[in-house]
């Protein structure tokens, strides 16, 4: 059985929409890494970081099974965007998407005994200029909380996408044509 070293909520509906029998473990997560680097280099260095801090807590539980770590990120340009932490920071990130484009990259890591397979996936949507009404009650609700550049696809974002460059999957979080190929 797959065990997923997340407490997405996303990712899990991913793999459960997949028909992909897995075990949730949540686990906290220091995310405070150098953002002074390449958006593909930063989510990779995360699921990475993931990677180390569960096995330090979880080692001995789950050393033969297969465990699947993953990040996603949003970039506008060059400039990472993570989780909003407050309502002015989810502002300033909506800013910058709004009548624009964001890349959402999504990494992962399977590790098993055998095997430890490296994903990295990038989704691009484009957008037409956000409505100031549906803005200001996607933040005023705090929708936007816990989602990587406040990017909500199956939420706010959705009436406002005119094209995407990639998987949906992979705009959700985890890049599930790419990972079912490995299970």
């Amino acid at each position: 059985m797959l065990i997923l070293a997340s407490s997405s909520s996303s990712r899990a509906k991913l793999l459960q929409e997949e028909n992909i029998e897995f075990k949730q473990i949540a686990f906290d997560y220091d995310e405070n890494l150098n953002k002074n680097i390449l958006a593909s280099s930063y989510v990779q260095n995360v699921v990475l970081e993931k990677e180390k801090q569960f096995f330090a807590t979880f080692e001995k539980d789950f050393i033969n099974e297969t465990v699947l770590f993953a990040d996603s990120i949003v970039c506008v340009g060059d400039k990472i965007l993570t989780k909003a932490k407050n309502k002015d920071e989810a502002y300033k990130m909506l800013a910058l998407q709004d009548g624009k484009n964001a890349s959402i990259l999504s990494a992962f890591l399977l590790v098993n005994a055998r095997k430890r397979v490296f994903s990295l996936s990038k989704t691009t949507l484009y957008f037409k200029e956000f409505e100031k009404n549906a803005l200001k009650d996607y933040v005023e609700n705090d929708f936007y909380q816990g989602k990587a550049g406040c990017i909500m696809c199956e939420g706010f974002h959705g009436q406002f996408i005119l094209k995407q460059i990639g998987n949906s999957s992979t705009a959700l979080g985890l890049d599930t044509q790419t990972l079912k190929a490995y299970l």
